[in-house]
Parts: structure tokens; C-alpha cells; sequence
């Protein structure tokens, strides 16, 4: 029996070191259960405490590598922790998870602004307007158009 399960573990090992599957399938996580650790790297978050922050949002990437918003909450860790270069590395992947989602691409502009980056922020900023609504009630479209303005 042990040899069995020792086969059935080195074959999905295999398969996730061939990126077929992830450790969330691995492991059978839920949705709600990643989402609660992730809550709680939140407050870290809000709470300065970057470093626990950035531990618990390392670990749900590597769980589940295709969920965007672990990937934004590390540019936004990186980014306090002034590591630019790897916050615009982060916004990048979650550009990759989730291109249509205009927060990625508008966090990562305000990383460039940051650094200097004029013509790959307003290159940002132009796309990600192009996905959110133009009500100026909308925060992030708010938040695209004043980084943009601020540019220009």
C-alpha cells in the first residue's frame, strides 16, 4: 500500500514539475480557504507588517500560481519594502494571470512613476483606461486618470 501512494505522489510531483498541476490541485484546496490566508496576509499588510505579509503571499503563489491577486498584493509588498524591480516583476505575472484586468497594469504604473518610467507608465495607464469604465466614480479608472494626468 505504502508503495502505491509513494507512485501516485511521485507521479503528481512529475506532473507539477511539469506545470501541469498545481499544489492547490495537489493539496485540494478551496478557493475560500486560500482566500481566508490571504485575508489574514492582508491585515499584515495594513499593519505594516510587510515581511509576514510577504511570507504568507510567497506561499499562496506558489499554491496557486494562477490567481492574480496574490501576485498584485506581492507588487504592493515589494513595492513598500522598496524593491521595485521585483514589485514590477510581480505586476507583470499577475499582466499574465489576468490580462484583462486593468488593476495589475495600473499598480504597475505607479511602480514606473515611481522609478522614473514615464513612457512604460503612460503605456500602462492607456491600456488599463481601456478596460475600466469611464465614470469618474470608478476608483481605479480615478486613480489611472490622475497617475495620467500627474504624467502629462
Amino acid at each position: 500500500m505504502a508503495a502505491e501512494n509513494d507512485a501516485d505522489l511521485a507521479a503528481l510531483v512529475t506532473r507539477w514539475a511539469k506545470g501541469e498541476i498545481t499544489l492547490k490541485q495537489i493539496k485540494g484546496y478551496t478557493d475560500d480557504e486560500l482566500y481566508a490566508i490571504a485575508h489574514q496576509g492582508y491585515f499584515f499588510l495594513m499593519q505594516g507588517k510587510n515581511e509576514d505579509a510577504r511570507t504568507i503571499f510567497e506561499g499562496l503563489v506558489a499554491i496557486d500560481p494562477q490567481n492574480a491577486y496574490y501576485y498584485r498584493a506581492l507588487g504592493v509588498i515589494y513595492h513598500k519594502l522598496g524593491d521595485a524591480e521585483r514589485a514590477i516583476r510581480q505586476f507583470t505575472y499577475a499582466t499574465r494571470v489576468a490580462p484583462r484586468a486593468p488593476s495589475a497594469y495600473v499598480n504597475r504604473a505607479e511602480v514606473y512613476v515611481a522609478t522614473g518610467r514615464r513612457a512604460d507608465a503612460l503605456r500602462d495607464l492607456g491600456y488599463a483606461l481601456s478596460l475600466v469604465p469611464l465614470d469618474a466614480a470608478d476608483p481605479l479608472s480615478r486613480k489611472a486618470r490622475a497617475l495620467l494626468n500627474f504624467l502629462t
